[in-house]
């Protein structure tokens, strides 16, 4: 496993997405705009995400996304395992094989497992909702803030 650029952007999209508070949908291009990720990359990661049935399309000329499913229920762990697959730092992790053939699984495979279990706790432990309401704060503080500082 090995967390792409697709997860860190979707994750950053997605935060976007729900800041925005999504009354309407939120155009691909005004999202990647912001989030200085390149338009058509992300084009792709939506469209995953609309595979996976975490966002919903809408044509038209106020058309773009929403998610298909509350904030609170999309963690990063969702989007990790759907866009760079299961957390799963060693094959031999999760129940996995060994990578030399026919080895049986060594006294290392406990350090990986926990590295999976501490992994899927982190990314399972945070929503979008709740990284939304984070940079609601941050944005706040800095449209209070002078400028300059």
């Amino acid at each position: 496993m090995r967390l792409t650029k697709k997860s860190k952007y979707a994750v950053r999209a997605l935060v976007e997405l729900a800041v925005s508070g999504c009354e309407s949908p939120l155009g691909v291009a005004e999202i990647a705009r912001t989030q200085r990720i390149p338009e058509r990359f992300l084009e792709q990661i939506f469209g995953e995400l609309r595979r996976a049935n975490i966002l919903e399309s809408h044509r038209g000329a106020h058309g773009g996304f929403c998610f298909a499913v509350p904030t609170e229920e999309v963690t990063v762990l969702d989007i990790v395992e759907i866009l760079d697959g299961e957390v799963r730092p060693a094959r031999c992790s999760a129940g996995g094989t060994c990578y030399i053939e026919d080895a049986p699984l060594c006294a290392t495979s406990r350090v990986w497992d926990e590295a999976r279990v501490a992994l899927e706790d982190v990314f399972g432990r945070y929503s979008i909702a709740q990284l939304a309401a984070a940079e609601r704060e941050i944005r706040a503080g800095n449209e209070a803030a002078p400028v300059g500082q």
